[in-house]
């Protein structure tokens, strides 16, 4: 897989220094950042968002003030393609702004605990055209399969939409960000273990911490590991925070498997292949 882009375009900013006594705590957190570095792309990081998410911020060029950007909440579901399907009344001010206007961008955010600028989002980019015929069709079935309670998807006052993305623009939380093309996008899978991904982490920390902890000494080089917290599990490997000491900063530490790993069950192989190179 391709590896992730990282933006530094302000890398080098003189005006981009981060003061003395916030040193010690950026760098902590920059070290506690799972995702920074490696496996998935950034293109399939973003399909798995979007993918995942239920909601969107939903941004069109507002009709009636001087083209000012209007922002507002929209539920979505997700094509094969990674295209976002929304429903749409006619009432609605971004209806009447993409009547206009066709230009837009969709922000959909991950769900996570903290601060929510260390979670992942992905803005998508492009037009939005509504929907007709066979295509409003296929659509309909699939927003009903996501929003199954949205019956006003057959009012006559309703229309179904769908972003054509032009590009994409992915930030995995602080220090990893990246402009995705379009066919690089659509080409993405999004990540078949999300659906599966809280049950993995919690059942790894629960009932195999002390793995966790070995993984880290043996198979990572961290000897003097205390502790041990899996974060995160993708099809190509999981991320832990680590510690020296009960109380000490945290790091980062990916692991990855030896084949993609699609399904639990998968994921329990890799692991019992993992605990066995531990004890070896």
């Amino acid at each position: 897989m391709p590896e992730p882009s990282v933006d530094t375009s302000t890398a080098s900013r003189a005006d981009h220094v981060v003061p003395s006594a916030a040193l010690g705590r950026t760098k902590r957190t920059l070290d506690a950042t799972p995702g920074l570095v490696g496996e998935p792309s950034d293109a399939e990081r973003a399909r798995t968002t979007v993918t995942g998410g239920r909601t969107a911020a939903l941004s069109t060029i507002a009709a009636d003030s001087g083209g000012v950007p209007f922002g507002s909440l929209v539920a979505h579901a997700v094509d094969e393609l990674g295209r976002p399907l929304l429903c749409l009344s006619d009432l609605a001010e971004h209806s009447r702004n993409l009547t206009a206007d066709p230009r837009a961008s969709i922000m959909v955010t991950e769900e996570a605990a903290g601060d929510p600028l260390a979670s992942g989002r992905v803005t998508l980019l492009g037009e939005v055209t509504a929907l007709a015929g066979a295509e409003r069709t296929a659509a309909r079935e699939h927003y009903r399969s996501v929003h199954a309670d949205a019956f006003y998807v057959d009012f006559d006052d309703f229309r179904l939409y769908r972003l054509e993305v032009a590009s994409a623009r992915f930030v995995g939380g602080f220090g990893r960000m990246s402009w995705v093309d379009a066919a690089e996008y659509a080409r993405a899978e999004p990540d078949p273990l999300r659906p599966h991904r809280a049950g993995i982490v919690d059942h790894m920390n629960n009932d195999h911490a002390d793995a966790l902890v070995a993984f880290c000494r043996v198979l990572a080089g961290r000897p003097d590991t205390a502790t041990a917290r899996m974060v995160d599990v993708d099809r190509y490997g999981f991320s832990v925070l680590a510690g020296d000491a009960p109380d000490g900063d945290l790091k980062a530490v990916r692991f990855g498997f030896d084949a993609p790993t699609d399904t639990p069950l998968e994921v329990r192989t890799a692991m019992v292949d993992l605990v066995r190179r531990t004890r070896d």
